[in-house]
């Protein structure tokens, strides 16, 4: 009982808004009348019931057909035209309004109704083409009983050109500023100085139309002249933003004809106002079409920010398991395996003692291998988790990095590392490591680089690591090595930039390759 009382208030509501919505579209409508012939340029009333349609629930749809009646014959009896004569002449286009929304609801798209092409075609074909021609036609055959033919109506021509006109500035207005706030959560708000620009540009249009509209020299350039103040409109505030300066545009050039200037005016007020209808038509849906194209690229725009940022937070908890798996293995390996080999090669020692001459020297040689292994086993544990980080600093466990590949008969490695960086955070000291050991790997394995160059400095901003070979270098473009490589490198960039730093490579095929890592220190 309580949810049909609030649904009943609802509609009760929706029928008031109606009523006065439209009461003040036919207002509007009568301001850019023109009175020589009753030539209308634009009527809202059909297109403020229209949106209200599509934003409500079908519950509330007779409630709204009833009150755009009861406003528009409300305003009309204060005007003094007959109120039965107004209903026949309005009846058609508010009694199709429902049909029409409820093929707009049923069209297949994604996204918000003005934010999808096939629903910007679908409302084009419908409220632009299909309901002004069926309403217009039944308009203009219902007026030969009222005495509004001629004096208040013209042909049903400008009958349909005028609810078209209605429909293609006033709905995409009320529909993308009503899904506004769904579909453009997060995205920063237009700027005041933004806002005043085009406010003081669309000021501008108007004076020009008004002053220099009648100069035959200056016509053409006038009548383009909307075009960047679209654009712009477009750009700040997106598909909202073109609808609202269609409107507002169309409107202007719809006043200042009805005024007796601007760049519209024709031999008579007919054809002045044909030439604002077609106009306005023309620009409207092409700036609709422009407008929507920007709104898909920031979307899209949005949608690869948002993927980019998954794929960061992705790759960041990746290394991070990444890094927890090498100190487990590393604990493994020095805890376990190293100590069952200390273990093994002590029995050798003793069996060493036991066995004949002889074959002394044969358990001795495998007691070597046993020792070589070992230390083999110790190299890979400190490569997997190097805990001489936290024991000697970074200075110390780079110096050490740099010696185990000199002694495994590597290339020639200068190592440079200002005092400061054994004081750099841990998160940083352990990405110029990694970067450090798959740089050197890189050039060892797959560039036979002859000589490598490693430098750490320290500012009081940032950070800075850089890597550089002799090696044969390869197209940065080109992955090669089945892809290793660029795996690598991918590794070494993701690492810089979870720390909210910087990636850069310089290579190309026998000129080495140059690593450049800055990453900002914690304020």
């Amino acid at each position: 009982m309580h949810h049909t009382l609030t649904d009943n208030r609802r509609n009760w509501l929706w029928s008031a808004v109606a009523f006065v919505a439209c009461a003040l579209a036919q207002l509007l409508s009568a301001a850019i009348w023109s009175h020589q012939g009753g030539a209308h340029t634009a009527w809202f009333p059909g297109a403020v019931l229209l949106a209200l349609l599509l934003s409500t629930g079908r519950a509330a749809w007779p409630g709204c057909v009833a009150g755009a009646f009861l406003g528009i014959i409300a305003l009309g009896l204060i005007f003094g035209l007959p109120a039965l004569s107004v209903a026949l002449v309005i009846a058609p286009p508010l009694l199709l309004c429902p049909v029409a929304a409820h093929v707009l609801l049923q069209m297949p798209g994604n996204g918000a109704p003005m934010e999808d092409f096939r629903r910007l075609f679908a409302f084009v074909l419908v409220a632009l083409v299909a309901l002004p021609l069926v309403s217009a036609q039944a308009t203009y055959y219902m007026s030969q009983f009222t005495p509004l033919r001629g004096d208040v109506l013209s042909d049903w021509p400008n009958i349909a050109l005028a609810h078209s006109l209605g429909y293609v500035l006033y709905v995409p207005v009320w529909v993308s500023v009503a899904t506004a706030r769904q579909s453009r959560a997060g995205m920063p708000s237009p700027k005041v100085a933004q806002v005043v620009s085009l406010v003081a540009a669309t000021a501008l249009l108007a004076i020009l139309w008004y002053h220099y509209g009648d100069e035959p020299s200056l016509r053409p350039l006038l009548l383009v002249a909307p075009a960047p103040l679209i654009l712009a409109a477009s750009s700040v505030g997106r598909m909202p933003g073109t609808a609202i300066c269609i409107a507002v545009v169309a409107v202007i050039a719809a006043q200042i004809s009805v005024m007796g200037k601007g760049p519209f005016l024709a031999s008579t007020p007919p054809l002045t106002t044909l030439a604002v209808q077609l106009w306005s038509l023309a620009m409207a849906v092409g700036s609709l079409g422009l407008g929507l194209l920007i709104e898909q690229r920031v979307v899209i725009r949005q949608d690869l920010a948002a993927t980019n940022r998954e794929v960061r937070e992705l790759a960041g908890r990746l290394i991070a398991t990444q890094e927890q798996e090498r100190a487990r293995l590393a604990r493994d390996l020095h805890d376990d395996v190293n100590q069952r080999l200390a273990a093994v090669s002590i029995q050798l020692s003793a069996l060493r003692r036991r066995v004949a001459i002889p074959e002394q020297s044969s358990v001795a040689r495998i007691q070597g291998a046993l020792m070589e292994l070992s230390n083999d086993v110790r190299h890979l544990s400190h490569e997997l988790h190097p805990s001489m980080l936290r024991q000697t600093g970074l200075a110390g466990a780079l110096d050490a990095l740099c010696n185990s590949q000199r002694h495994h008969k590597g290339p020639s490695i200068q190592l440079e590392v200002e005092g400061k960086a054994n004081d750099l955070p841990a998160d940083i000291s352990l990405c110029f490591y990694r970067v450090v050991q798959e740089a050197l790997a890189n050039a060892i394995r797959h560039a036979f680089a002859r000589r490598v160059y490693v430098a750490v400095t320290v500012d009081s901003v940032k950070a800075t690591l850089f890597v550089s070979d002799d090696g044969v270098g390869f197209l940065s473009h080109v992955p090669e090595d089945g892809g290793k490589r660029g795996i690598g490198l991918i590794s070494m960039g993701e690492r810089a930039k979870l720390l909210g730093g910087s990636f850069e490579l310089r290579t190309s095929p026998g000129k080495g390759v140059d690593v450049c890592i800055r990453i900002p220190l914690p304020t």
